[in-house]
């Protein structure tokens, strides 16, 4: 089994530029960098969705698209909640507190949630159905 076909790079790497650009909509400093946006987590909506219809293509029946979408969200979380801070980290020399204030964790928890129940519904929605014979 190659890693092309248990997840999605692009997918993942999309997944991780929109988390990370949702803390700039969601974040209310005032350092040119933010808008402050209280409903930022809408934006997870039609990412998510977009994520599952593309993993829906790519592995459609008879394979499972549930595996490749679930690692590729975690590849995706991995890249714009972990490395990105910890980049910022080394680039801007601040601290772990700095860079992880709860307000992120907050913003990230609201994205993510509604970004998960997004694609697991689009998922189970783009999934087919079996007959039940002609109507």
């Amino acid at each position: 089994m190659s890693v092309r076909s248990i997840f999605s790079l692009p997918i993942a790497l999309f997944l991780g530029l929109f988390i990370h650009l949702d803390w700039h909509l969601a974040r209310h400093e005032h350092d040119g960098r933010s808008l402050g946006w209280d409903a930022h987590w809408l934006l997870a909506v039609p990412i998510f969705a977009f994520a599952a219809w593309r993993i829906a293509r790519r592995w459609p029946p008879p394979d499972n698209p549930w595996r490749p979408a679930a690692l590729s969200v975690a590849l995706g979380i991995l890249l714009g909640q972990v490395i990105e801070p910890l980049a910022e980290i080394i680039h801007y020399q601040a601290t772990l507190a700095e860079e992880l204030k709860p307000a992120r964790l907050t913003a990230f928890a609201l994205f993510t949630a509604t970004g998960l129940v997004t694609m697991g519904l689009t998922l189970w929605a783009l999934a087919p159905r079996p007959s039940s014979g002609p109507c």
